[in-house]
């Protein structure tokens, strides 16, 4: 027979083992619950995200919502599945923001909106150089055309891939733009060409001032999404 120290014993080996059982049900159940929490933040995050661009380019209300919808109903398809919403975007949610947009707006939208940017972001530079030389009237050197050329492509590029500048954006477009005018005025001098005055900087600025006002605000609903 088997005494009652031993009958103790196993019966407290066998509840130590349903104790063990339960806490590693409890710390899967936590692991589950942490990365359902992180699945629906970087699921907010990703439509805010969307929202945010979308607004940015002008889509009306009602296009929005139905490829807010759309998307929504992609990624609870992609939960379901057990997926996250990184495989559906991808890395760059931008880029993927951007994608359909280019896809939704129409072609005069985007041009309109282009037309209005370029400028907007041309006259944003050339206004600092009127406060950095102190003038009122600029002088426009082959150099500073060749630096201003590459702004302005870099501002299409980028615009057409996420649909805004970024810090890092204009850091890259300073950095290339000072390197191109060092060589242009290597190249071709520092003559004069034209000077322009305080009131055209400005000009240029006005067209491109609701898109800037759509950016700011866009940046403060990711900030607040984040």
């Amino acid at each position: 027979m088997v005494g009652d120290g031993k009958i103790s014993e196993i019966a407290a080996a066998r509840d130590g083992g349903v104790d063990a059982q339960e806490a590693d049900g409890t710390a899967v159940d936590g692991k589950a619950a942490d990365g359902s929490a992180a699945d629906t933040a970087e699921r907010a995050r990703v439509l805010a995200v969307c929202r945010s661009n979308w607004e940015y380019r002008g889509i009306d209300d009602a296009s929005m919502r139905e490829m807010l919808a759309e998307l929504s109903a992609h990624l609870d398809e992609a939960a379901a599945a057990g997926r996250s919403a990184r495989d559906v975007v991808g890395a760059d949610v931008k880029a993927f923001a951007a994608s359909w947009a280019r896809a939704r707006a129409p072609l005069h939208q985007r041009v309109l909106r282009m037309a209005a940017l370029v400028p907007f972001v041309l006259g944003s530079v050339l206004l600092i150089m009127h406060l950095l030389d102190r003038t009122l009237a600029l002088s426009v050197e082959p150099s500073r055309l060749a630096s201003y050329a590459v702004i302005v492509a870099g501002t299409v590029i980028l615009e057409i891939r996420r649909g805004a500048l970024g810090f890092r954006g204009w850091l890259l477009m300073g950095l290339v733009g000072a390197a191109i005018a060092l060589l242009t005025a290597w190249l071709a001098g520092d003559d004069t060409l034209f000077r322009l005055p305080l009131w055209g900087t400005l000009l240029l600025m006005v067209p491109g001032l609701p898109y800037a006002y759509a950016d700011t605000r866009a940046r403060k609903i990711r900030a607040a999404a984040a």
